[in-house]
C-alpha cells in the first residue's frame, strides 16, 4: 500500500439526525445501526387490521361500479325508446322494475276471432211526401193526401208524392180535375168522391165546367169528418142543367134544400169559394153573388169533399174542377 492508504484500526459514522444511518466498525468488522427516528424502528399496524381496510376499499369500489352499470344500462334505454330521461341532483337507482300489463295473449291461451254480422242491412226509403194541395193537378197528378169515397174505393201511391190513376172516376191532367162516368140500367142512388184535409184556416175556390149532368147531382162541401153524413156545409149542383144551372144549399144529414140561387150561366164556368176558420164555414157563389149563412163546424180539422150523387136508374156525368186554390 501507498503512504497515503494507511489501513485504520476504526471506522465511524455518527450523527443526530433521526432516521440515520450509523456505520461503525474495528478492524475489518463493520457494524450499520438504524437511528431511533429510523422508520424500521416503528411499530408496524396488525395486518389483520390492513386486510379490513383492503375489503371495504374492495366492496365500496364493488357497489360503485354495479350503480354505474345500472344508471348507464337505465339511461341507454330511454334513449333507444326516443325519451330523455331526466337528470336530478339525486338519481334514485333501482334494482327491480314493475312489469307493464300488455294485451298479449300467453302462449297455449285460447283465442277468439271476431264473427262478422250474418244480418245484411236493410236500407228502408225514406217515405215521400204528398205533393202540396193545389199543386197535384198543376203537375198532372192527383195527391197522395187525397182520399176515396165510399172506403171502397181503393187508392195506391205511385211513389211520387201522387196516387196512381184513375181513382174511381177522377183523373188528372192540364191543371183540371176530370171526372166522367156513365151507369146504365137501374140502381140506387149512390155517392163517390174524393176528400182531401185542410188546414185549420183559409179560403178554398174552384170553378166548375159541366159537359154532362143527367140524373145526377154534383156535391161539394167542407165536413169535420171524411165522411158526407157528418157535420159540414154541403152544396150541389142540381142534375139536368149544364149551360144554366143553380147553387143548392142541402143538410148533409137528411139531403133537406136549405137555400139556393136563381139560375146561372155557365160561361167559362160556375166558381164557388168555401171560407173557414177552426169554428166555422161559409161559402160565396162567385162573383159574390150568392153567400151562405155561417155553419157551425167545431173542428181544427176540416175535410174538402168534391164528388157527385147518382141518383136511382141510369145516370151520366161528365165534368171538370180547375182553377183550384188554397189560400191561408
Amino acid at each position: 500500500m501507498g503512504k497515503n492508504n494507511k489501513p485504520n484500526n476504526g471506522i465511524g459514522v455518527g450523527g443526530d439526525a433521526n432516521d440515520a444511518v450509523i456505520v461503525s466498525g474495528s478492524g475489518n468488522k463493520i457494524t450499520i445501526e438504524r437511528g431511533e427516528g429510523s422508520p424500521k424502528n416503528k411499530p408496524e399496524p396488525p395486518k389483520d387490521k390492513i386486510d379490513t381496510l383492503q375489503w371495504v376499499f374492495i366492496i365500496i369500489l364493488f357497489v360503485f361500479i354495479i350503480a354505474l352499470i345500472i344508471l348507464f344500462a337505465s339511461n341507454s334505454s330511454s334513449i333507444l325508446n326516443g325519451t330523455a330521461s331526466s337528470v336530478t341532483e339525486t338519481p334514485t337507482i333501482t334494482s327491480t322494475s314493475s312489469p307493464i300489463p300488455t294485451d298479449t295473449v300467453p302462449p297455449g291461451a285460447p283465442t277468439s276471432t271476431p264473427i262478422p254480422p250474418t244480418d245484411t242491412p236493410t236500407f228502408t226509403p225514406s217515405p215521400i211526401s204528398p205533393v202540396p194541395l193545389g199543386e197535384d193537378w198543376i203537375k198532372g197528378c192527383i195527391s197522395s193526401v187525397w182520399r176515396g169515397y165510399p172506403s171502397t174505393v181503393q187508392t195506391v201511391e205511385r211513389g211520387d208524392g201522387c196516387l196512381q190513376e184513375p181513382v174511381h172516376v177522377f183523373s188528372a191532367e192540364f191543371g183540371d180535375l176530370d171526372f166522367l162516368y156513365h151507369r146504365t140500367g137501374r140502381g140506387e142512388s149512390e155517392t163517390y168522391g174524393l176528400f182531401a184535409p185542410l188546414p185549420e184556416s183559409g179560403t178554398v175556390t174552384f170553378t166548375i165546367r159541366l159537359r154532362d149532368l143527367t140524373n145526377v147531382d154534383l156535391l161539394m162541401g167542407i165536413f169535420s169528418q171524411p165522411d158526407i153524413n157528418s157535420q159540414g156545409l154541403l152544396m150541389i149542383m142540381l142534375n139536368g142543367g149544364v149551360q144554366k144551372n143553380v147553387f143548392i144549399q142541402k143538410d148533409p144529414s137528411n139531403y133537406v134544400t136549405i137555400q139556393g140561387t136563381k139560375a146561372l150561366d155557365q160561361g167559362n164556368g160556375y166558381s164557388i169559394s168555401f171560407r173557414f176558420d177552426n169554428l166555422s164555414v161559409i161559402s160565396i157563389v162567385n162573383p159574390n153573388v150568392f153567400v151562405t149563412n155561417s155553419v157551425s163546424v167545431p173542428s181544427s180539422q176540416k175535410w174538402l169533399f168534391l164528388g157527385y150523387k147518382g141518383l136511382r136508374d141510369a145516370y151520366r156525368i161528365d165534368g171538370t174542377f180547375l182553377n183550384f186554390e188554397l189560400k191561408p
